[in-house]
């Protein structure tokens, strides 16, 4: 179980510890305790400790610029239960109707140290979060290639989308309109 964390403010200091990051491919309209409804955004974030795991759910109300941390009830996860306390973490969630997909930290230190900072949690300062621009360009590459001549357009759509990263890829573009 997972309950709110008031003495943790933000992730800034534990950057070099990121395990995994699970983010959110939706923005569910949540209700915090004592705040009004308001889209947000969610993270699971494992923190490798020594020998044990600290998981945390970050939420993130986009609009009022606000973050509240959740960890679990149980402290610490020794490492052979991070991962069922991870899924937990997952589930709690997906209870509250997110769509949570891994977040790829790159693979040289710079793209990490780029893809963990774009995320809120680990920004001392959520003014320094920068919201996308209404007039940001959105560029989309093709689900699938044309098929040749005189095929039936519809024949083989589902491979083909299948192979651009399947019902996860589908719901991250879905979401974006």
């Amino acid at each position: 179980m997972f309950i709110s964390n008031t003495s943790v403010k933000d992730l800034s200091s534990v950057i070099t510890a990121v395990w995994e990051i699970y983010g959110s491919v939706n923005q569910p309209v949540i209700a915090l305790p004592d705040k009004s409804p308001e889209p947000t955004w969610a993270y699971v974030i494992a923190i490798k400790k020594e020998k044990k795991m600290q998981i945390y759910i970050y939420l993130f109300r986009e609009q009022s610029r606000e973050g509240v941390f959740y960890s679990n009830e149980g402290g610490d996860a020794e490492l052979i239960n991070a991962k069922a306390v991870f899924n937990d973490a997952l589930d709690f969630t997906g209870s509250m109707g997110f769509i949570m997909e891994r977040v790829e930290l790159g693979e040289t230190d710079d793209q990490r140290e780029a893809a963990i900072k774009a995320i809120p949690a680990f920004l001392t300062d959520l003014k320094e979060y920068r919201l996308p621009a209404s007039g940001d360009e959105l560029v989309l590459e093709t689900v699938y290639d044309e098929p040749p001549g005189d095929k039936d357009v519809s024949a083989g759509t589902d491979d083909r989308v299948k192979k651009k990263g399947g019902r996860q890829w589908l719901a991250r573009v879905l979401s974006l309109f």
